[in-house]
């Protein structure tokens, strides 16, 4: 079953990586979160995509040299508002940048989880607060990321975490899938597009290596109805609930 990942939450109905992005995916059926994370200057995990505050908050200033409890200042929702809203809706209501710690308190049971370390000092970190938690035990957790070092270390330091390499736009899909299976990632997941019309050689290439093939953003339900057919194994989308019509329950 091809699984429906929601992208920084639903991202296109509300701020991302905010906790109220995160309900609206589980909402929508999404079957997993993806979220990212960098680590801040007292060393906790905070829930954001860039390396500043600047495009998704009021404040500006880099996640590394920041205390959690100055990006916990911000509003994350000063800067969204959806095609058609009069003005920034979002602003103004509380909405924060979360911990992960503060995203694993809440995540519902049956949800998944995917973690991408956007920063490579984060990894330990990361490790660390997953050890014990029951998302990573029963086997719904997944952790990826650009940086090969990144991913590596968690390897590294947990044999057992399920690891995934995500490739750049145009990068080469054939060599990535050899480096995750000599690394013991469980797959890769490049960018949509570069599945091109026809992804079946690709994903019988990557179930000859024993390696699962997933990819990022896919908005449009009839392109995730055929990768859903062809046995891909999940992909992220800012619109789950698109995602959950087109896929049915």
């Amino acid at each position: 079953m091809t699984i429906v990942v929601a992208h920084r939450g639903a991202s296109a109905e509300a701020p991302e990586n905010t906790m109220a992005a995160f309900r609206l995916g589980v909402e929508a059926g999404a079957d997993a979160i993806e979220l990212d994370v960098h680590l801040t200057a007292d060393c906790q995990l905070a829930v954001v995509h860039d390396e500043t505050l600047d495009r998704t908050t009021d404040r500006t200033g880099s996640i590394a040299s920041l205390t959690m409890d100055e990006i916990r200042g911000a509003d994350a929702g000063a800067r969204f508002a959806r095609p058609g809203d009069a003005g920034l809706p979002f602003a103004g209501k509380g909405h924060h940048v979360p911990t992960l710690l503060e995203v694993l308190a809440w995540l519902p049971e049956a949800v998944g989880l995917v973690v991408e370390i956007k920063a490579r000092a984060a990894a330990d970190a990361v490790v660390a607060a997953v050890r014990t938690h029951p998302v990573r035990t029963s086997g719904r957790l997944v952790i990826i990321g650009f940086d090969e070092v990144a991913i590596e270390r968690v390897r590294e330091l947990d044999p057992d975490l399920r690891t995934g390499y995500l490739l750049v736009p145009g990068q080469a899909i054939g060599p990535a899938l050899t480096w995750a299976t000599e690394g013991g990632h469980i797959g890769v997941l490049p960018w949509e597009g570069d599945l091109g019309p026809d992804p079946i050689p690709l994903l019988a290439q990557a179930a000859a290596l024993g390696r699962e093939l997933g990819c990022y953003v896919v908005n449009d339900p009839a392109r995730m109805r055929l990768l859903a057919a062809c046995g891909l194994w999940g992909f992220v989308t800012d619109v789950p609930d698109v995602a959950r019509e087109a896929l049915g329950p």
